[in-house]
């Protein structure tokens, strides 16, 4: 993983950010765990799994486009990935904690956030033993491999947030909550439309 001078996030802001998770997640189900502070639970860690996403999910056109803030989110790249699969583990223990209670969930939502978990897990554990591997996505060569890969698990994410943040949206469930992660998973989809435009289509 990058050194500490390289990065301004580091160990130590992984620590931290999971702390706070863990403490967030602790009070909200304090002092007796029920169905609803369960889901208001999983609404928090969703939403601090979804923030790094998308701070990683933008951070190839960002990169492309400005200097200080892509080199920022390209430096701690692994950080971020290491935090949101963090994040996203306590979520899912929260979903076991929800089963624990007799609630059910379909098995559509197991099929669709099992593969989301696993790319979580894979691209979190090589950002960590080996983040160079990924930094091949920001040269001017990329192996078509790796880049199709990368970029179908990225997407593969977004989608499943997207998707989650819409229907909320569209069933005016929490609009403070889902219209604005929606309305910025949109705006970070629009954003890479934009560089993979610039970059494929003559002008």
């Amino acid at each position: 993983m990058r050194t500490q001078k390289q990065s301004f996030l580091g160990w130590t802001g992984v620590f931290i950010a999971t702390v706070f998770m863990l403490l967030a997640s602790g009070l909200v189900l304090y002092p007796k765990i029920t169905s609803d502070n369960i889901l208001t639970a999983l609404r928090l860690s969703s939403l601090t799994t979804a923030i790094p996403f998308l701070l990683v999910f933008v951070t190839k056109p960002l990169t492309a486009t400005t200097n200080k803030l892509g080199l920022w989110l390209k430096s701690n790249r692994s950080y971020l990935w290491l935090a949101l699969t963090i994040s996203h583990l306590i979520h899912l223990y929260q979903i076991v904690l929800y089963y624990q209670l007799g609630e059910t969930c379909s098995w559509t939502t197991w099929l669709v956030t099992a593969p989301l978990w696993i790319i979580m897990v894979l691209f979190s554990v090589t950002e960590v033993v080996k983040p160079t591997i990924f930094d091949y996505l920001y040269q001017a060569h990329v192996p078509k491999r790796l880049s199709i890969l990368y970029t179908l698990g990225l997407w593969y994410i977004w989608l499943v947030f997207t998707l989650a943040f819409g229907f909320g949206t569209a069933a005016q469930h929490i609009p403070f909550y889902n219209i604005p992660a929606f309305m910025l998973f949109i705006a970070g989809a629009i954003f890479n439309g934009i560089l993979w435009w610039r970059k494929n289509i003559p002008v």
